[in-house]
C-alpha cells in the first residue's frame, strides 16, 4: 500500500500573525485527548505565555492549573489569564523547573508543552532530565505526566527537520529524542501509556523566518542571556535551505503520556 506523503503548506502573512497563539488548534486537541475532568490539579512546566494552561482551563468547569516558568514571561502569562477570563483557575508562578517548589504527590497531571527545549537553553540536557524527574516527583501515585516534544527522529519533512536543527544549534533549544524521555520514565517508575503525533501542516516562508529569527535572537540574549550568533551569520548558514524548503516550526508535535506507578 502506498504511504501518504506528509507535506506542509506555507503560512499566509495573516496566519503567521496568530500562528503561535492558535497552532491550528493543537493545544485544545491535546487538552481534550488528555481527558481532563473537573476537580483536577494540573501543573504546566515551562508555561511561557500560559497558552496551554489557558486552553486546559477552558476545558474545566472547576479545577486548578498552575503554570510555572523562570523567565519574565510569567508577567505576560498572568495578563493573558485575565484576558481569557481563567484567572480564577490558572495560577502563574515564577519558579525553577529543575527545583519545583511543591510537595511530592501534589498534582493529578504534570504537563509540558514544548517547555523542555527552553529548559535545555538554560540548563542543558541534565537540566531537562532533572525537570522531568521533578514533574514525576510532584505527580500523585496513579497520576500522569504528559510531554509535548519535537524529537528529531520523528520529523518527517525537510522543513520540520530544519526548524528543529536551527532552534537547537542557534538558540540551544535542543529537541531531545523520544528515547531520552522514555528512559527517564522507566527509571522513575512511570509507564508509557500513549504516544501520539499532532500536525499543524504549516510552515513559515523565508520572510517570516527572518522576522522569527531576528526576534528570537534578541529574546535569547535579553531573556535567556544566551551568547547566540548574529542574524547575518545564521542566515549565511541556513538561509538557502530555508528559502528552498521553508521552516516547519511546530509543524509536528509528539505527545508522550506516562502513568506514575510508584513514588520516586
Amino acid at each position: 500500500m502506498e504511504m501518504l506523503q506528509v507535506c506542509s503548506e506555507y503560512l499566509t502573512d495573516r496566519e503567521y500573525e496568530v500562528y503561535w497563539f492558535e497552532l491550528g488548534g493543537l493545544r485544545r486537541a491535546i487538552g481534550r485527548d488528555l481527558g481532563l475532568s473537573d476537580g483536577m490539579k494540573i501543573l504546566d512546566v515551562g508555561t511561557g505565555w500560559g497558552l496551554f494552561a489557558i486552553e486546559m482551563a477552558k476545558l474545566f468547569r472547576k479545577g486548578e492549573v498552575v503554570g510555572i516558568d523562570i523567565t519574565p514571561e510569567v508577567d505576560t502569562a498572568r495578563k493573558f489569564t485575565k484576558r481569557y477570563e481563567v484567572a480564577d483557575i490558572v495560577e502563574i508562578l515564577k519558579t525553577d523547573a529543575t527545583n519545583l517548589c511543591f510537595l511530592s504527590d501534589s498534582f493529578d497531571l504534570a504537563v509540558s508543552f514544548l517547555g523542555m527545549r527552553d529548559i535545555h537553553m538554560t540548563r542543558g540536557e541534565k537540566g531537562v532530565e532533572k525537570a522531568v524527574q521533578e514533574m514525576i516527583r510532584v505527580t500523585k501515585l496513579g497520576g500522569r505526566i504528559a510531554l509535548c516534544i519535537t524529537p528529531p527522529e520523528d520529523m518527517e519533512t525537510q522543513d520540520q527537520r530544519l526548524a528543529v536543527e536551527v532552534e537547537g544549534e542557534v538558540f540551544g533549544a535542543k529537541s531531545l529524542p523520544k528515547e531520552f524521555f522514555m528512559n527517564i520514565f522507566q527509571d522513575n517508575h512511570v509507564k508509557l501509556t500513549e504516544t501520539k503525533a499532532y500536525y499543524t501542516r504549516k510552515k513559515l516562508t523565508a520572510h517570516q523566518v527572518r522576522v522569527e529569527l531576528e526576534e528570537g535572537i534578541a529574546i535569547a540574549r535579553r531573556v535567556y542571556n544566551r551568547n547566540v550568533p548574529d542574524f547575518e551569520d545564521v542566515w549565511r548558514e541556513y538561509g538557502e535551505r530555508i528559502e528552498t524548503f521553508g521552516y516547519g516550526m511546530y509543524s509536528k508535535i509528539i505527545l508522550l503520556v506516562g502513568k506514575k506507578s510508584a513514588r520516586s
